[in-house]
């Protein structure tokens, strides 16, 4: 299907830092399959990342939710959107969704310890970091180095 050429097309552009091309593959996927949830979180993430257009990501994601709403990677971005929208509160609802989805996701539990870090919990975030660091097989150094600024 042209959509899985496209949706991969995306994924590589997005590797190679190539992140407007990247969204604008997503947004082909989009138009040719509206219902798409991987690619509209995909989209919704990358805005979430480069701190861009938060209220179209909130929108996307939550759109993709409609079609997956048990996809822990989705409900981890609406909250990554909410933590870049400074909603840490908000945040912590939906990463501690995800984290029930998705255990032992690296980046989710990061996420979990960045939400815990912003509200001065940072016992949780430690906890967190920590979980991250254990479940981490590559970019080892940016999480060893946020524990140590906690210990």
């Amino acid at each position: 299907k042209n959509t899985e050429l496209h949706f991969r097309l995306g994924v590589v552009y997005d590797k190679w830092n190539k992140k407007e091309a990247s969204i604008e593959s997503m947004k082909t996927v989009i138009s040719l399959d509206p219902q798409n949830a991987n690619a509209l979180n995909y989209i919704g993430y990358t805005y979430a990342e480069l701190g861009i257009n938060l209220d179209e990501a909130e929108r996307l994601i939550k759109e993709a939710l409609k079609y997956m709403p048990d996809d822990g990677y989705i409900t981890d971005s609406l909250g990554w959107v909410y933590y870049k929208k400074g909603l840490y509160k908000e945040a912590l609802k939906f990463l501690k969704k995800a984290v029930n989805l998705v255990p032992d996701d690296p980046t989710i539990l990061e996420h979990m310890g960045d939400t815990y870090l912003k509200i001065n919990d940072k016992k949780k975030a430690l906890m967190f970091y920590e979980r991250s660091l254990l479940n981490r097989e590559k970019d080892k150094a940016g999480i060893e180095k946020k524990i140590q600024e906690l210990k």
